[in-house]
């Protein structure tokens, strides 16, 4: 029954880290740089749910739904504010930017929710009560946040695939000059990448709330997750975030059980060494060759 409870409770966190990999490898794809900040994007659309759901009383799904706009908004406006003008400086300038941006989120949820007390709890939306399956007892807010997180996954998926505009981003990750020539507005699309990875950070946010306590350092522990998530996957391959996620949710949920819960805070360190140094582009990515 432990090893049961323990895979589902680590398929469940490992769709959450998914999303917030998903979230880098999208920006990274399209500008080429890690979002420092999408650890403090996922915090302070948790919060923002929050407000939404406990204080004016709004379903579950309006506040889901307006978490996601509400950070798509905040990509935006951190790709304006932060990103656009420093784009043409070196890396360690955009990085340090992205940095500054996370501090700025951090510091806004303690003025605007920290008076309140250090740790808010979000409602549950379902029955507290655990299901026994067989061998297996069962969460059904975890069931629901799995759910959630697949339904999320998909639907980028098909976005990317079948829509105009998710082809757009692609091709501007893939060959950005050629998609200039072919008339792509490439500094839309990178706005719009911050935007969408904001928004996928802000559906995890609210998927994780019921499942946890909020509070606004907790944006770091979600971003090394979902980094070595994208690291273990490959940082320029989506299927890879998606596969990243499950292996360190149900590492970390393994190690937690069999080991030491305070194992769990490193086993994202450890697995993004091994991975560095048995295979640095990550499971699912490949070198490739180019032809000149």
């Amino acid at each position: 029954m432990l090893l049961s409870y323990l895979l589902l409770s680590g398929v469940t966190t490992g769709a959450l880290y998914a999303l917030v990999a998903l979230g880098l490898v999208v920006v990274n794809k399209a500008t080429g740089i890690l979002n420092f900040s999408q650890g403090e994007l996922f915090m302070f659309s948790g919060f923002i749910a929050w407000s939404l759901h406990v204080q004016l009383g709004l379903g579950y799904l309006p506040s889901f739904l307006g978490t996601v706009l509400a950070g798509f908004a905040l990509g935006l406006t951190i790709d304006r504010v932060a990103f656009r003008p420093v784009k043409s400086s070196d890396v360690i300038a955009i990085v340090l930017a992205t940095v500054g941006i996370s501090f700025v989120l951090k510091g806004a949820a303690r003025i605007i929710w920290g008076g309140k007390s250090d740790y808010l709890s979000f409602p549950p939306i379902t029955s507290p009560d655990p299901i026994v399956v067989g061998p297996v007892l069962i969460i059904p807010q975890q069931i629901v946040a799995f759910l959630g997180a697949v339904a999320i996954m998909l639907g980028f998926a098909a976005f990317f695939r079948y829509s105009r505009l998710g082809k757009m981003m692609q091709a501007t990750a893939d060959n950005k000059k050629a998609a200039t020539l072919v008339g792509i507005r490439t500094d839309r699309i990178y706005t719009l990448a911050f935007g969408t990875g904001a928004a996928v950070a802000a559906a995890a946010a609210v998927l994780a709330a019921p499942l946890t306590l909020l509070y606004p350092d907790m944006g770091f522990s979600f971003f090394i997750k979902g980094f070595a998530a994208a690291v273990l996957g490959g940082l320029a391959s989506l299927p890879g975030a998606v596969l990243g996620g499950f292996l360190v949710g149900i590492v970390e949920a393994l190690a937690g059980g069999y080991i030491h819960s305070s194992v769990m805070e490193v086993s994202a360190f450890i697995m993004i060494m091994i991975v560095l140094i048995v295979r640095p582009t990550g499971l699912l990515s490949f070198y490739q060759a180019r032809r000149v």
